[in-house]
């Protein structure tokens, strides 16, 4: 089915059988900031004749332990990136700035930790304007506290070269500053980007294909990385979306393009094979093409994950309720739940009550897998427990003996996504 498409993608001359040769920036593989820094020489400590006790390393571990509230043990590896840490003023410096922002202890643990040379403000000269600037985005300050220590690399670029920048293109676009710090913390590279032309054009080719503003930026929001593809990348699943049938207008398209974009390979013709594997599940299941179609256009999120995942939710319901492809059509939303953390505790539970005559025959299971994890546990374990022990057991213990899959119904399945 793909396959089809793809080979008729070619015949419109989008090239799809190589991956894009050479991309001055590729936003996929947006490169971290790095710190350079001189190697130690391993000769100097025996030379200098001090002892281990008293040297810029035992330092650097007594610092982070006792002023930044670092484990010793991750003291001790990210004191290896501090040799060059003698004194206090600068680190108290630092510190004193973050305390000044409302960072907790906590907070600066888990910064100092993913980023020890935050301490030497060497490469952050310009760090107090920065966190300035971040902080009076309007947002809630302990957010932004909690953003910056769980990514100090939106730190490590340009103020005014690129997070002002970064921030005024999205504050145009999208409007709303805590969807913008929703962004910063599902893409924190983005702060590195050049949005006017890495990004733009990707908005601008769904605003010229109909996908509508309010859906481009809910998308946006829910999955920034995905509007930072390779044009041709980008430009290639648009296609194939809109070969498939699904009307750009809705939020379908975009769940669909989703669902495309993110399988994990470069080469398109890798892309291809795997969705054609992913599709041979249903086919060997005895499903028909439109049947097949018919499903992923209700829910592209059916066909996210590895075709083991795939294959084990389909044959549960087949083995267990005796489905066919009517009922999945009916709720195509259920190959997206976990079958070992949701559908096989509940069903199990379920059951159980089902046996017991607690609950009616009418009474279809998809109602138990539709409820919050809260509603469910109160609503058929809390409420029977007493009056049947074994459904918090069920719901706490249930195994593959429920399940009922022998080990031959997952042979063959790939773990690729």
């Amino acid at each position: 089915m793909f396959r089809v498409l793809y080979k008729q993608l070619l015949r419109h001359h989008i090239p799809t059988t190589e991956p894009p040769t050479t991309h001055p920036f590729n936003l996929y593989n947006v490169v971290l900031h790095h710190h350079h820094h001189p190697h130690r020489n391993p000769h100097l400590k025996s030379m200098s004749g001090i002892p281990e006790s008293t040297s810029p390393r035992s330092f650097a571990v007594e610092y982070l332990i006792n002023s930044c509230g670092l484990p010793p043990e991750t003291a001790y590896s990210a004191a290896k990136k501090l040799y060059c840490l003698t004194s206090a003023d600068k680190p108290d410096w630092v510190l004193s700035l973050l305390k000044k922002h409302g960072f907790t202890k906590t907070q600066i643990a888990r910064l100092i930790s993913m980023d020890p040379m935050f301490l030497c403000p060497g490469p952050y000269t310009d760090l107090q304007p920065k966190l300035k600037y971040f902080f009076d985005m309007g947002v809630s300050h302990s957010e932004v506290a909690d953003l910056i220590a769980s990514n100090p690399v939106i730190l490590g670029w340009n103020l005014w070269k690129t997070n002002m920048p970064v921030f005024s293109f999205l504050k145009r676009y999208i409007g709303d500053s805590a969807a913008i710090l929703t962004i910063f913390k599902r893409w924190p590279e983005i702060v590195g980007c050049n949005l006017e032309v890495d990004v733009k054009p990707n908005i601008a080719t769904f605003q010229d294909h109909g996908v509508p503003d309010c859906n481009i930026i809910k998308f946006f929001i829910s999955t920034p990385r995905t509007l930072g593809l390779p044009r041709e990348d980008f430009n290639e699943t648009i296609e194939v979306v809109k070969k498939i049938g699904i009307d750009p207008s809705t939020p379908t398209f975009l769940s669909a393009f989703r669902a495309i974009a993110l399988t994990s390979k470069q080469n398109w013709a890798d892309k291809w094979t795997i969705w054609e594997n992913k599709f041979t599940v249903f086919r060997n299941l005895g499903w028909s093409e439109n049947d097949i179609l018919s499903m992923f256009k209700k829910n592209p999120g059916c066909m996210v994950g590895t075709q083991r995942r795939i294959r084990r939710g389909l044959v549960f319901f087949i083995e267990k309720y005796k489905w066919k492809p009517s009922e999945f059509l009916l709720h195509p939303w259920l190959l997206r739940l976990s079958l070992e953390k949701k559908i096989i505790p509940r069903c199990a539970v379920f059951e159980i009550l089902k046996s017991k005559g607690i609950i009616g025959e009418e009474l279809k299971v998809t109602s138990a897998l539709k409820v919050s994890e809260k509603d469910f546990f109160e609503k058929y374990v809390t409420k029977y427990q007493e009056q049947v022990p074994e459904v918090k057991e069920a719901y706490e213990k249930a195994g593959d003996e429920f399940v009922g899959l022998e080990s031959e119904d997952l042979e063959g399945d790939s773990e690729v996504v």
